[in-house]
Order: structure tokens, then C-alpha cells, then sequence
């Protein structure tokens, strides 16, 4: 009880893609667009990771910076304390030093005036001469 049935295929063949020569300039048209339009793609790629390398590190250099604007602020407080206390001590100095010069002043008066009161006593009750002395020495 096998019945075979036979069918009969004819078959034409027509090609589905006839491969002319203007058919090759448009696949190779697309194929260097398409080439042209990855390597423009592989370039922006690229520069934008340049770009967003370069803003990496100039927020880096900035955070350094700013670090080392801190110190440099510190050491200028630090200086202008040091200036500050160096016109302190020299203001107390001069002070001092013109103290001392106003008793020594004061002193070497008191003495003249003692010694010119010693002259006229001398000169007064015994025959004393005052000489007048100058000093004459010879810078060496």
C-alpha cells in the first residue's frame, strides 16, 4: 500500500543578485563610506577620551595646587607673624637703648655740673690752675 506520487519540479534558475559592474561601485561606494564613517567615528572617539584625559588632569593639577596655595598662605601668616614680632623687639630695643642714653646724658651733666662746682672752689680758695684738655691721639 505504498503509493508513491511523483512530482515534477521544473526549475528556473534566475539569479537573485546579478553581479554587475555598477553593482560593485555602489557595495564598494558603501564599503568606503562605511570604512570612512567608522574611522571619523574612531577618531572622535578618541579625541574625546583626550579631551576627557586632559580635564582629568587638570583637575588633579588644581587639587594640587590649591593644596599648595594652603601652605603657601600658612607660611605667609607665619611670616607676617615673624615680621610682626621682629618690629615688636626692635620698637623695645630703641626704647631701651634711648633710656639709656637719656641717663647716661643725664649723668655725664650732673657730673659736669659737679666737676665745674670742684673748678670754682679750687680756683676761688687756692691758687689752682685748670688746664684745658684736649685729646690728641694719633688714629692708628
Amino acid at each position: 500500500m505504498n503509493t508513491f506520487k511523483t512530482v515534477a519540479v521544473t526549475s528556473q534558475q534566475e539569479p537573485a543578485f546579478i553581479v554587475t559592474l555598477q553593482s560593485t561601485s555602489v557595495i564598494l561606494g558603501i564599503v568606503v563610506s562605511g570604512s570612512i564613517l567608522l574611522g571619523l567615528g574612531i577618531k572622535l572617539v578618541s579625541n574625546v577620551n583626550k579631551i576627557s584625559l586632559s580635564i582629568s588632569q587638570i583637575q588633579k593639577d588644581l587639587n594640587e595646587l590649591s593644596q599648595e596655595s594652603e601652605k603657601v598662605s600658612q607660611l605667609e601668616r607665619r611670616v607676617d607673624l615673624h615680621l610682626q614680632d621682629y618690629l615688636n623687639r626692635k620698637d623695645v630695643t630703641q626704647m631701651l637703648l634711648g633710656q639709656l642714653d637719656e641717663k647716661i646724658n643725664h649723668k655725664f651733666k650732673r657730673l659736669l655740673f659737679y666737676t665745674r662746682e670742684m673748678q670754682r672752689f679750687l680756683q676761688r680758695d687756692t691758687a689752682f690752675q685748670i688746664r684745658e684738655y684736649e685729646e690728641t691721639r694719633e688714629e692708628e
